[in-house]
């Protein structure tokens, strides 16, 4: 189990919004500069300033987009923009001196989303330009390059933050480049003031504030506005007259409104206190993701951005500069940066809220406290001060906020122990984590989150008596958990008693905290495992394509592994391409793809790149895939070899991976063994493994119990009707269709086979149809509705099942059942199909699909057509067709 498992093309351009920076650069009166030098020589002019910009755009990075009187150039990073302005101010006066004129250009960069699209040949050879960028952006870095003097450069608050910040790549010419601020000016046409900045050198650029227009005019006091004066008087003498309550109730100072999303910053720890690291960022995360008002961007798809931005998530502090181009990237509305000190003997926690755009501070948050005890209360408090001033009501935060040394820990050695497992999980290094999250509860043996963490780890190791361990020490210790978490927890445990019942759970956990992802990736992905619902699964994962998703890699991988199973390869393969883009690599998902279309040979080479499980020591998972790949290719001597080597491998402890790999061989075995050994391969395996209700934990309940309910079915496909009748009344649990879907399904299977091998096939039909056909029947159940039709000598009908079961190879290979057991007998059964296909063809007097279907058998399976199970059965089909 993993805890995390998250039309044809249009003719018309597509637009893609980007993160991009625009330069603007007019050249100043370039038409009376044409009156003076006359056309021609102003031509050859412009030409040589042409080739400049060109020159240096290819020397900067740039990308050309529009041209007139100067050029509309585009950026990946504001500081490329910079490097260039200045090489062009300098270059350009430098082509003036050369030619015996003056030649200045004004200069606008801003940074934005932009919408790009190319157009197509027809187009531009009908006029249009090759690329086509739209946005804010434009506009804006029109105003500011309207507003520059000549030979002046001027910025945008946010070009100027991520340039200035990387400053350092100006080389050279780094000495003589000045920064300047002029202060906010409010543009026509654009609703909110902008920060100007300028950048240029000493000697070319004015460094001084640009003149107002009538289009642009600079903020400044109201005392300083002699015309307005009078109006604002009686403004604030309407102010005046409001009650006094009104007047100072605390209101957010930047426009933040329900559900919007924050960025959380490195906390910055001044004390020299050690243990204070990392610990104090995670407990401040877990007070403010109490909320349900205000949304924290979590610290793994901060990790995920910090990545797209090109550099090391491991090593890049999240300071003012990085967190707000975060927030601009991930659509948050505020950057919020903690700080803890000492000052006058007291501890001093204060939380800054930026506004991404500005990296100005709207205002900030303390609280003091007494020693190292205080710390964590002083949390509690300016965590709560925070949400109040970003607009959640104080009723609200009062009622719904668990203190931290309840919600986490207060043994801050014990907290920082689980941040860094937290941080370790979040790159999946699960060794490690493991070790640290145990270190955690070591510490502190009633930290419940940490206990959640431990769960998680062992699921993913496939480790169910662990993770259920865990688990119901973290549901007993309910009372050390938030309201969120609490459900959290609770969804779980019910997730691994009864998964049915947990879809309901995780769904109403998903509508109460609506941007909890976590919640709703579980949902999607409990619908697959536990329900076999595909369609479901996919709309809850798509609930996830988000900017603020923390799971991207994971849910494109998990998405693709849906559609494989509805066919959908075109679907599945641009998913998984998605997954590989954002750093999730699992090359075992890319061979499955190519297997379910028979292109063997590229999966073979896939799966030799693809890595084990990194804590368990058997990855069960793995090797079934391999398995199935030898059966699909009809490699059946390989088959045998792969198991005897597996199971060989295993350890006496391995206990559940050796009852899983048997279970596997048991269905194999059954397919190509003559009927009674396939009796006696039945029977020795349900004699010899343990009854599920011995099973010490539910999670490994479930599995007992599906490998004996399909170990049942083929007894019972065998002709051992008494050995599993014998048995199908003890199979361990209560497997109702509302707790247990797929033990529900595969158990009909078992008795409908049960019902055919008593020569009673219409009742096996009955029982079968009870099951609903929807998309969420299991594999299995079409091949014993197949075998059962084909008893009735219903062959038309048997038919429908074979073909369709030919044509689901992708639900062959993904179907989940328990652990994937069922996966190499789906894939051995879609083969087999065609010579069923061959066989109620002929018997419906269709010889020519009959033909058909046992040359593609033939053609899929040649390294098996001479094996006793086989062979007979071609040789009756040819006579029949008379071959």
């Amino acid at each position: 189990m993993n805890a995390l498992a998250q039309s044809a093309p249009s003719a018309t351009p597509f637009a893609v919004p980007l993160l991009r920076t625009l330069v603007l650069s007019d050249l100043v009166d370039s038409t009376a500069l044409v009156g003076r030098l006359g056309d021609q020589r102003a031509a050859e002019l412009f030409r040589k300033h042409d080739r400049v910009v060109r020159a240096l755009l290819q020397e900067h990075g740039g990308r050309e987009i529009d041209k007139t009187d100067g050029f509309l150039t585009m950026f990946e990073r504001p500081i490329q923009a910079v490097a260039f302005a200045l090489d062009y101010q300098r270059q350009l006066k430098q082509l003036g001196e050369d030619e015996g004129c003056t030649l200045t250009a004004r200069v606008g960069v801003h940074v934005g989303d932009v919408l790009t699209w190319d157009n197509s040949p027809d187009d531009v050879a009908k006029g249009a330009k090759a690329t086509e960028v739209e946005g804010l952006v434009k506009p804006i870095v029109s105003r500011l390059a309207q507003l520059a003097l000549p030979g002046q450069t001027l910025l945008s608050g946010v070009a100027y933050s991520l340039a200035h910040r990387a400053q350092g790549e100006l080389g050279e010419r780094l000495a003589t480049v000045r920064w300047r601020t002029h202060g906010r000016y409010q543009f026509k046409g654009i609703p909110d003031p902008i920060p100007v900045f300028e950048v240029g050198e000493e000697g070319h650029a004015p460094l001084k504030p640009p003149p107002w227009s009538g289009k642009a005019h600079r903020e400044i006091p109201f005392w300083r506005r002699p015309a307005t004066l009078a109006i604002e008087l009686a403004l604030l003498f309407a102010v005046i007259a409001v009650p006094a309550w009104y007047l100072f109730k605390p209101a957010p100072a930047i426009a933040f409104a329900n559900r919007d999303w924050v960025v959380v910053g490195d906390l910055k720890n001044l004390t020299g206190e050690a243990k204070f690291d990392e610990s104090l960022q995670t407990a401040f995360r877990i007070g403010l993701e109490q909320s349900r008002h205000v949304n924290v961007l979590s610290d793994l798809k901060t990790r995920e951005t910090i990545k797209l931005m090109q550099r090391d998530p491991e090593k890049t502090p999240v300071d003012r500069g990085v967190g707000s181009e975060i927030a601009i990237r991930d659509g948050a509305r505020a950057l919020i940066l903690p700080t803890v000190a000492e000052i006058g003997g007291r501890v001093r926690v204060t939380a800054e809220v930026v506004d991404p755009n500005t990296q100005t501070t709207v205002y900030s948050e303390s609280a003091d406290g007494v020693g190292e005890q205080s710390v964590l209360p002083s949390l509690d408090k300016v965590n709560q001060q925070l949400r109040v001033r970003l607009g959640e009501a104080l009723a609200t935060v009062s009622n719904e906020s668990t203190p931290l040394e309840k919600a986490a820990t207060k043994n801050l050695e014990a907290l920082r122990a689980y941040s860094l497992a937290q941080r370790a999980y979040n790159s999946n290094k699960q060794k490690e984590a493991l070790g640290l999250v145990q270190q955690a509860t070591k510490l502190d043996p009633s930290f419940a989150l940490a206990r959640t963490l431990t769960a998680a780890i062992h699921i993913n190791a496939g480790d169910n008596a662990s993770a259920q361990r865990e688990i119901d020490q973290a549901v007993a210790l309910r009372d050390r958990l938030s309201a969120r978490d609490s459900l959290y927890v609770d969804a779980w445990k019910t997730s691994l008693d009864a998964p049915g019942h947990a879809l309901g759970k995780w769904k109403a956990l998903s509508q109460l905290y609506p941007d909890f992802q976590v919640a709703l990736g579980l949902y999607g992905y409990n619908a697959y495992v536990f329900a076999n619902r595909y369609d479901e699964a996919i709309r809850s994962y798509q609930g996830l394509d988000s900017p603020q998703s923390p799971f991207s890699g994971s849910r494109e991988a998990t998405m693709a592994i849906l559609y494989l199973g509805q066919e959908n390869y075109e679907q599945a393969r641009e998913r998984i391409r998605k997954a590989r883009n954002l750093g999730f690599v699992f090359p075992q998902l890319d061979a499955e793809i190519e297997a379910a279309q028979r292109n063997f040979d590229k999966a073979e080479a896939l799966l030799k790149e693809n890595q084990p499980s990194k804590v368990g020591k058997t990855d069960t998972g793995a090797l079934n895939f391999s398995i199935a790949l030898k059966v699909d290719r009809g490699q059946w001597d390989g088959v045998w070899t792969l198991l005897d080597n597996d199971l060989s491998g295993l350890g006496a402890e391995e206990r559940m991976a050796r009852r899983k790999l048997k279970v596997m061989e048991l269905s194999l075995r059954t397919l190509a063994s003559t009927e009674s050994n396939q009796r006696d391969i039945a029977k020795t395996f349900l004699s010899q493994s343990p009854s599920p209700g011995s099973e010490q934990n539910s999670a490994d309940k479930y599995d007992a119990t599906f490998h004996q309910l399909f170990a049942i079915y083929l007894s019972a496909f065998a002709g051992d009707v008494k050995t599993a009748e014998s048995m199908i009344s003890t199979a361990g649990m209560d497997v109702n269709e509302e707790k247990y879907p797929v033990l529900n399904r595969v158990r009909a299977a078992a008795q409908a086979e049960i019902f055919r091998a008593k020569g009673n096939p219409e009742q096996s039909v009955r029982l079968l149809r009870q099951q609903a056909l929807d998309g969420s029947e299991l594999y299995l159940t079409r091949v014993a509705l197949m075998n059962a039709y084909a008893d009735q000598k219903d062959y038309r009908e048997a038919l429908v099942h074979a073909q369709w079961l030919t044509q689901h190879r992708g639900r062959a290979y993904t179907e989940a059942n328990s652990d994937w057991v069922a996966r190499p007998f789906n894939v051995a059964q879609s083969n087999l199909a065609l010579l069923r296909t061959a066989e109620f063809s002929i018997a419906i007097g269709e010889k020519s699909k009959a033909a058909a279907a046992l040359s593609e058998f033939k053609r899929n399976w040649s390294a098996a057509v001479d094996k006793s199970f086989l062979s007979e059965k071609i040789k009756r089909i040819e006579a029949q067709l008379g071959s």
